[in-house]
């Protein structure tokens, strides 16, 4: 719950100043809103709402928004599937057969194999599961995802940016 409260609050502070002094860019802390709970255990999903905020703002910037958001999201994930994977209550859970070769197979190349779902198409969810589960360390887990996802808003956005010039010019 610290934890939580040690990202959320700076999080909101800084929300709080971009509308005050530069509400120009409060569109993109919608944004940021958005993609926490979009990268998080609600199935929201991020890829229009990046191409969406890259009809507004440069690539680069709804990449490193989506990134920041994605390492908030992160946090909350590790530390909430952690919590639960201690609880007696998901003992079997942990044991079964599916989690167990999930773990076996994790373990052989973990930051990578995160960083690729991270960055492909190929359904995040199970890694949000598996990596507290492999007890794999919070800071690795977070490096990884950003990694995998920074890149990937910006591909989204970069090609919302040129479907946009697209419609522009060829579409009256």
């Amino acid at each position: 719950m610290l934890l939580t409260a040690a990202v959320l609050v700076p999080a909101l502070m800084s929300t709080w100043l971009m509308w005050m002094f530069l509400s120009d860019w409060w569109k993109l802390t919608s944004f940021f809103w958005y993609s926490i709970p979009g990268n998080s255990f609600l199935w929201l999903p991020h890829e229009p709402a990046v191409i969406a905020a890259s009809l507004i703002y440069a690539p680069i910037w709804v990449a490193l928004v989506g990134g920041l958001a994605t390492l908030i999201a992160s946090v909350i994930d590790h530390a909430l599937f952690t919590k639960a994977f201690e609880m007696e209550r998901l003992d079997a859970a942990r044991r079964a057969k599916l989690v167990v070769t999930g773990i076996r197979l994790f373990n052989k190349r973990p930051w990578w194999t995160i960083v690729v779902f991270a960055f492909t198409p190929i359904p995040f969810y199970p890694m949000r599961i598996v990596a507290p589960a492999a007890k794999y360390p919070m800071p690795r887990y977070v490096s990884a995802v950003v990694v995998g996802r920074v890149p990937r808003y910006f591909l989204l956005a970069l090609g919302g940016t040129w479907a946009n010039y697209f419609f522009k010019a060829w579409w009256p």
